[in-house]
């Protein structure tokens, strides 16, 4: 099994083969990355910066939330024991001119069956905030952002 991540370019004019670019290792990032989300200001463009949900072993559950850097082949992680992230999606800073100024939320079920948002510099990747909810958080695969205006 090849456990690789990268950016996938599929061929556009007719021709047959894709093409796997910037891959990393999975030393690099752990394992089973799934849910990738990038900044939707690059959406059909070249983009550097990934987010995914992938597991740390021993689990094979989503675990964590890891940022990938495809130029660098970097990868940075955040994990909490006991807590299953679903998506990460990102929210640009107003004004933002870098591809990775914003935030990066998820929703997370943590291991006492409550629940919060976590907000994570996406730049850094390190947590800025966790909003609680005031009740329990079933696991939900995906979420979305949407701006009050």
């Amino acid at each position: 099994m090849d456990d690789r991540v990268g950016r996938f370019i599929i061929p556009m004019d007719g021709s047959q083969y894709g093409k796997l670019e910037a891959a990393l290792e999975p030393d690099e990032h752990g394992r089973g990355m799934d849910m990738c989300s990038i900044n939707p200001a690059y959406l059909g463009k070249k983009y550097r910066y990934a987010y995914a949900c992938g597991a740390q072993r021993p689990c094979n559950f989503p675990n964590t939330l890891t940022k990938l850097d495809l130029v660098e082949k970097k990868a940075k992680n955040w994990c909490d024991e006991g807590a299953v992230p679903s998506e990460p999606f990102f929210v640009a800073r107003p004004g933002a001119v870098e591809e990775d100024d914003g935030v990066v939320i998820s929703m997370i079920s943590d291991k006492n069956g409550e629940g919060y948002a976590l907000i994570l510099d996406a730049s850094t990747f390190e947590e800025i905030a966790r909003a609680k909810f005031p009740y329990g958080l079933p696991y939900g695969l995906h979420g979305c952002w949407v701006p009050k205006n």
